[in-house]
């Protein structure tokens, strides 16, 4: 594991509160007879185990993060699903809590590693150490004992995916089918339908998913993966991408926060086009977001734009300035729109915002066109 990635930082706090709260758990159910003492002291050593190593790996980790700038700007945070859900299957966070969801027909009788929850928690260690296909054989150990256990219909249906041995859909149907309420599922079988341009399907998913409660370790692969902006993004492609003249906004059925997302997923991706018309219908709903007036403003003022509309420039100059008044003193807007008045041949303009900039409070990415514009300027 990259000792220099926040996203896995993240996803291993989350997995040491889950064995923490595993540990606690332990003690509740051999309190209340649901536990004896064998499988008490084999589950209590595999979570003493995990959480030193995650402990050790936080450490480890802190140490090197704390070492750089991590503060982004919006077009850095934007990365693909795949990429980064694989980075947090390889964190542990997708079965982080495996041990933690039994179906009704699981015990904790007999052969620890013969029970459906002994053999999960070994599935979760092998998926941890990136050995899938020795995780998936384990899931279909749990099968043969269980064949409605939800939790293990969802993950070797999941990592059947990421091995690219299928798209693992069936496994995930039969999960929401037993389980209709596991967010797991539900969470999984929408980044499938994502990957296979089903968006409205994935959609669906997401919005029961919304109206369950799932713990913060699933709510963190939705949130870590932008899958909800890729959701919106892909909607309005298949949706807008054709079509010309204004988009609206309620045939997408996506919140405003998403619906920004996906406009910087499509600039990510070059589809220009789209994002500043995605864009001008978010600052149609809200006309002062942030994001959508420094990127469509930021649009607007490219010297290829003023070169065939400088009155496109000045719209979006105004925008710009829209975007200041409302954020002063953030150094990226005040950045941007030093570039846009320098395009437009404003050089007092563009200097009297480069001053108001401390260098090392931008991100490295943007530092050297702080650098260019200082040089620019005089």
């Amino acid at each position: 594991m990259n000792p220099l990635d926040p996203d896995a930082l993240a996803e291993l706090e989350r997995e040491q509160a889950f064995l923490l709260r595993s540990l606690d758990d332990l003690d509740a159910e051999r309190e209340a007879a649901d536990l004896d003492d064998h499988d008490y002291a084999e589950l209590s050593d595999d979570y003493t185990r995990r959480l030193a190593e995650v402990t050790r790996a936080l450490e480890e980790n802190r140490s090197a993060y704390a070492e750089l700038d991590t503060k982004l700007n919006r077009g850095q945070r934007v990365l693909t699903i795949a990429g980064i859900v694989i980075v947090a299957v390889l964190a542990g966070v997708l079965l982080g809590r495996a041990s933690g969801f039994r179906s009704p027909n699981d015990s904790l009788s007999g052969d620890i590693r013969q029970s459906s929850t002994g053999l999960l928690s070994e599935a979760d260690v092998l998926t941890r150490e990136g050995r899938w296909e020795e995780a998936i054989g384990v899931y279909d150990e749990v099968l043969d004992l269980s064949p409605a256990n939800a939790e293990a219909l969802t993950y070797r249906g999941w990592l059947t995916n990421r091995l690219g041995e299928g798209d693992g859909l069936g496994d995930l149907d039969e999960a929401v089918a037993v389980a209709p309420d596991y967010p797991d599922a539900r969470v999984f079988r929408a980044i499938v339908l994502d990957d296979q341009q089903r968006f409205s399907e994935a959609a669906a998913d997401l919005a029961v998913f919304d109206t369950l409660d799932p713990p913060a370790e699933i709510v963190g692969i939705v949130e870590g993966s932008n899958l909800r902006a890729s959701i919106a993004a892909g909607q309005l492609v298949q949706r807008f991408g054709a079509a010309p003249g204004e988009i609206d906004l309620d045939e997408i059925n996506a919140p405003l926060d998403d619906v920004v997302g996906a406009g910087a997923i499509l600039l990510e991706v070059g589809d220009t086009t789209l994002a500043l018309r995605v864009f001008d219908a978010v600052l149609g709903e809200d006309p002062d977001n942030i994001q959508a007036l420094v990127a469509t403003g930021n649009l607007q003022t490219q010297p290829e734009i003023i070169a065939v509309s400088e009155a496109t420039g000045q719209i979006g100059l105004s925008r710009l300035d829209a975007a200041v008044e409302l954020v002063p003193g953030d150094p990226q807007v005040r950045l941007v729109r030093s570039r846009a008045r320098a395009d437009l041949s404003d050089p007092d303009g563009a200097r009297s915002d480069l001053v108001m900039i401390e260098r090392d409070s931008l991100p490295e990415a943007l530092q050297p066109l702080y650098d260019e514009l200082a040089g620019r300027l005089g």
